[in-house]
């Protein structure tokens, strides 16, 4: 028995050094060595197509082409992801121009770092990846393929899918463009890039090539671990190691078919098999509201479930190959406490759409609104019966960032969006601007006076109304220029150099 282990591939890394001994290639095709080589080139060979072995061997060649192509065309929309778990206030980390790849890498060899992958879904710089590879983030830094660094801030994540979009502060950006949906065939080309590792964080990001091994797939266990939602997934054979959380899956065309996000290690350093989330309308319909910062907020009914088999369907007078059965109401839960549900129940249908199997059936519960009502089709002692039930909020154990917990670490301050509760006294609550949520003795605006609770109003002279904004004004503006003013102070304006 092989014992395996299911990773996410967004990891922490510490720095390898790898001894290579010298290699001699022996290649059928060239049939050259590194000392032959050292004799001189090998001759251009006949490649007639009359003699069928040159014929694969143009076949071949016109792969290599293409896939050379595609690496060409589609580098520049896959990005490298580092990021910490400790706030970098240093002016060089902050500011697009004054970073480079060498010190980024330099600066997170003195600290614990995590990397990740992710791809460009629009040329104004939102950039997807997992969730889990930014989730514990305070920085976050984008390495794109041509070497550029650029500091990133989380627009919207959400834990159960286990997608987030990050933002830099950059503009006519090379996009990617997702495949349509139900094109995904097994034994088709799978082209994965990413970041294994940490080794494309100095550019240049990783390239490998397989095919689409199986769809459909699960991983049960990973999910109820990290109460994420893994099912329907693609399984390929493209190689992707740690570290490629987030980046893309391309088929032949160049378009991305999935999301890498998990691999299976068996041990004896077998060959993992990796796994990569589909992008469906669903998943399309997430990515759009987490790049204007809205919640994803999930269903849950509270039943455990199980896939019958065909004889129990038939047991329980389904004619069909649908349905899932009951076997367990849990306590506290919508299911239980609408009275209407039991266990041995075999549920075929919600809200007019068929359940083929138990992974269907979460998802499908997962994407109903919650808190309304859910019309169940379901069979009891061989009767069928129609049921409404009202759909619980999932609870997460996990904070997703949303437009209302953006956060943007400067100078030492913690800056995000006034909260909507927040209590401003006998003060007129400011129209716009970013709250200190915290400061640090050392920031430079320490000694101004600024405390938590101030609202920063305007950056450069320019107003703030949200954390993108002042991004964009950061990358864009020196720093000795950056004063900024404080709501309700008469003494409004405040110099960073002061």
């Amino acid at each position: 028995m092989v014992n395996k282990l299911t990773l996410r591939l967004g990891v922490g890394c510490a720095a390898l050094v790898l001894g290579l001994a010298p290699l001699e290639f022996a290649i059928p095709w060239l049939a050259w060595t590194p000392r032959a080589w050292a004799e001189g080139p090998p001759k251009a060979a006949d490649l007639s197509t009359d003699d069928p072995d040159n014929a694969d061997t143009l076949r071949l060649t016109g792969l290599q082409d293409k896939f050379e192509t595609l690496a060409r065309r589609l580098g520049p929309t896959v990005v490298a992801i580092s990021a910490t778990t400790q706030p970098s206030d240093a002016d060089d980390a902050g500011k697009q121009e004054d970073i480079s790849s060498e010190k980024l890498e330099a600066m997170l060899e003195r600290t614990t770092r995590m990397v990740g992958a992710g791809f460009i879904i629009d040329s104004d710089g939102y950039i997807l990846t997992n969730q889990h590879v930014v989730g514990e983030a305070e920085s976050i830094w984008i390495t794109t393929d041509q070497k550029k660094v650029y500091p990133a801030i989380v627009m919207g994540s959400d834990p159960r899918s286990d997608l987030a979009v990050v933002k830099i502060a950059a503009k006519d950006l090379p996009a990617i463009r997702f495949a349509p949906y139900g094109s995904v065939r097994r034994g088709q080309w799978a082209i994965a890039m990413g970041n294994p590792y940490g080794l494309s964080t100095l550019g240049e990001t990783s390239m490998s090539v397989g095919i689409i091994s199986a769809k459909d797939r699960a991983l049960p266990q990973l999910s109820r671990k990290e109460n994420r939602l893994y099912t329907n997934l693609i399984q390929t054979t493209a190689q992707i190691n740690p570290g490629n959380s987030g980046g893309p899956l391309f088929d032949l065309a160049g378009e991305v078919v999935g999301v890498n996000t998990a691999v299976i290690l068996p041990e004896k350093r077998a060959n993992g098999i990796g796994f990569a989330m589909p992008i469906t309308p669903q998943t399309v319909s997430i990515v759009q509201d987490l790049k204007e910062g809205r919640e994803i907020a999930w269903s849950y009914l509270g039943v455990m479930v199980s896939t019958p088999s065909d004889h129990e369907r038939r047991q329980a007078g389904i004619n069909s190959d649908c349905g899932v059965r009951i076997d367990n109401v849990e306590a506290d839960s919508p299911a239980l406490c609408s009275g209407q549900l039991k266990a041995q129940d075999f549920i075929v249908e919600v809200n007019g759409q068929l359940i083929g199997d138990s992974d269907e059936f979460v998802r499908i519960i997962g994407a109903a609104p919650p808190e309304k009502e859910a019309k169940l089709t379901l069979y009891r002692s061989g009767k069928p019966l129609e049921v409404g039930v009202t759909l619980g909020r999932r609870p997460t154990s996990l904070a997703a960032v949303t437009r209302a917990r953006q956060r943007f670490h400067w100078q030492g301050m913690l800056l995000g969006p006034i909260p909507a509760n927040w209590d401003f006294g006998h003060t007129e609550r400011p129209p716009d601007g970013l709250m200190v949520l915290s400061i640090s003795d050392d920031s430079p605006f320490h000694k101004q006076k600024i405390v938590q609770g101030d609202v920063i109003t305007t950056v450069a002279g320019k107003t703030v109304p949200d954390v993108t904004t002042l991004q964009q004004i950061l990358s864009q503006t020196p720093a000795d220029q950056c004063s900024l003013s404080i709501a309700g102070r008469s003494d409004a304006v405040v110099d960073v150099r002061q």
